[in-house]
C-alpha cells in the first residue's frame, strides 16, 4: 500500500512539474508584438506565401475544392491541407491549453503576430496615436489613425473593432488592417482594444464599442474627426460588436452610427445554415471553435438552445432592424459564417435599410489577414473600404443598394 501512494505521489509530482514547466514555456515565449520585427521565421513564411498562386496550385494535395459552385483560392486550400491534420490534436488541446492565464497569452500572442505578418503593409500615416478613454467600467486602449490626405479637414470616422471570437486578437494584431481601411477609406480609423473573454464575458464587448463610439463622437474635434459622420465597423466578432452599437442606439431612440463596415460579421447564430453544415471541419472556422468559444462568451449558453438567444445575442434574428444604419456586408465563400452574413444582410433590405452585400467565393474566414499574399483578399480588402470611404461621406446611404 505505502508503494502504490508512493508511486501515486510521484505521477502527481511529475504532472504538477509538468504543468508548472508548460506555463513557464508559455510565459517565456511571449514577447512583445509592438514594435512588429518579424523573426526569421516569420520573414521566411511571408517569402513562401507571397509566390504566385500557380505554385501553390501545383502542389496541391488534392484537385482544386469547389463546394456550393465556389473555388477556393489555391493558396488558402493548401493553407488549409497544412493544418488539416493537426485539427483533431488542437479540437482537444484547446480548452486545456486556453484554461489558463498563461496558455491564453501564448496564444493570443501568437493570432497578433500571425495576423499582422501577412495583412499587406499600406503607405504611412500622417498620424498614429495611442490613447486611453474611460468606460464604464474602465480604461479602454484606443489607436487613431489619420491617412495622409490633402488639407486639413476633419475627417469622417470608422470606429473599428477587431474579430477573434471575442477571446483573442487586438489593437496589434489589427494595425495593418486599420492602416488598410484609413488609407483606402480616406477616413480616421478609431481602433478599439475591447475587453476579451472568458476574463470578461458579454456584453463586455459591446459596452466597451459602445463606450468607445460615444467617445468618439462626443470628442471628435480632438482627433480631426467629423462628428457628422461617424461609423462603425469590424470583423467577425468586431462585427457583432458593431450591430450590437447601432442596435443599442435604435432601442434608446438616440442618434446612431452613420454607416456600418461588415467583414464577415458574426450578425446570427449560423447552426441551422447551410454553409455551418458546408464548411464546419477544414476551413480554419470550424463548428467545434464556434461550440468552444460561444459558452466562454455568453454565460448560459447551450447548443442545444442557440434559438433561445434575444436580438443582442442573434441580431440576424430581430424582429425588426428598422433604423440601423446603411451597411457593408462582406462575406467569405468558404466561411462558416457565410449565410449568417447574407441573411443579416437580407433583413436590413427587407426593413428599409440600405446594404451592399458582398460575398467573396474565393475567400476563408479572416481574409482581412491574408491582404499581403491572396490577391482576392487585397481585392476584398481594398473595395470594401472604398465603398465604406462614399458610404459614410452619403447621407442616408445613397448610391448604395443590395448587390453581388
Amino acid at each position: 500500500m505505502k508503494w502504490i501512494v508512493w508511486s501515486l505521489g510521484v505521477v502527481v509530482l511529475l504532472l504538477v512539474l509538468a504543468f508548472v514547466a508548460l506555463q513557464v514555456w508559455f510565459a517565456a515565449s511571449v514577447k512583445p508584438v509592438e514594435p512588429f520585427v518579424p523573426t526569421g521565421e516569420e520573414r521566411e513564411k511571408l517569402a513562401f506565401y507571397s509566390q504566385p498562386e500557380s505554385w501553390f496550385a501545383q502542389r496541391l494535395q488534392g484537385p482544386r475544392e469547389t463546394v456550393d459552385g465556389q473555388t477556393i483560392d489555391p493558396k488558402l486550400q493548401y493553407m488549409m491541407e497544412q493544418v488539416r491534420p493537426a485539427a483533431p490534436w488542437l479540437r482537444r488541446a484547446a480548452p486545456l491549453i486556453f484554461a489558463t492565464p498563461w496558455g491564453r497569452g501564448f496564444i493570443r500572442h501568437g493570432a497578433d503576430r500571425d495576423w499582422r505578418l501577412l495583412t499587406r503593409i499600406t503607405p504611412e500615416m500622417a498620424h498614429v496615436e495611442d490613447r486611453t478613454i474611460e468606460g464604464r467600467v474602465g480604461p479602454i486602449p484606443i489607436r487613431i489613425y489619420r491617412p495622409k490626405v490633402d488639407g486639413d479637414a476633419p475627417l469622417p470616422v470608422l470606429v473599428y473593432h477587431h474579430g477573434g471570437g471575442w477571446i483573442f486578437a487586438s489593437i496589434a494584431s489589427h494595425d495593418r488592417v486599420s492602416r488598410l481601411l484609413a488609407n483606402e477609406a480616406k477616413v480616421i480609423v478609431f481602433s478599439v482594444d475591447y475587453r476579451l473573454a472568458p476574463e470578461h464575458p458579454y456584453p463586455a464587448a459591446s459596452d466597451d464599442g459602445e463606450d468607445a463610439w460615444l467617445w468618439a463622437r462626443a470628442n471628435a474635434a480632438s482627433f480631426g474627426g467629423d462628428p457628422a459622420h461617424i461609423g462603425v465597423g469590424g470583423d467577425s466578432a468586431g462585427g457583432h460588436v458593431s450591430i450590437n452599437i447601432a442596435q443599442r442606439q435604435v432601442k434608446a431612440g438616440k442618434p446612431g452610427p452613420a454607416a456600418m463596415l461588415l467583414f464577415y460579421p458574426g450578425a446570427g447564430l449560423p447552426q441551422n445554415d447551410p454553409s455551418y453544415q458546408l464548411f464546419g471541419n477544414g476551413y480554419a472556422l470550424d463548428s467545434s471553435f464556434i461550440e468552444f468559444i460561444l459558452p466562454r462568451v455568453f454565460e448560459g449558453y447551450r447548443p442545444d438552445r442557440h434559438d433561445e438567444a434575444d436580438e443582442f445575442m442573434n441580431p440576424a434574428s430581430a424582429e425588426s432592424l428598422n433604423g440601423l444604419p446603411p451597411a457593408i456586408v462582406a462575406t467569405a465563400g468558404f466561411d462558416i459564417l457565410r449565410d449568417s452574413g447574407r441573411r443579416f444582410a437580407e433583413r436590413l433590405q427587407a426593413d428599409g435599410v440600405p446594404v451592399r452585400y458582398t460575398n467573396y467565393p474565393s475567400l476563408t474566414h479572416s481574409f482581412l489577414q491574408f491582404s499581403a499574399v491572396v490577391k482576392d483578399a487585397d481585392t476584398a480588402s481594398t473595395d470594401s473600404a472604398r465603398l465604406f470611404g462614399k458610404l459614410v461621406r452619403e447621407p442616408n446611404g445613397a448610391g448604395v443598394s443590395m448587390g453581388q
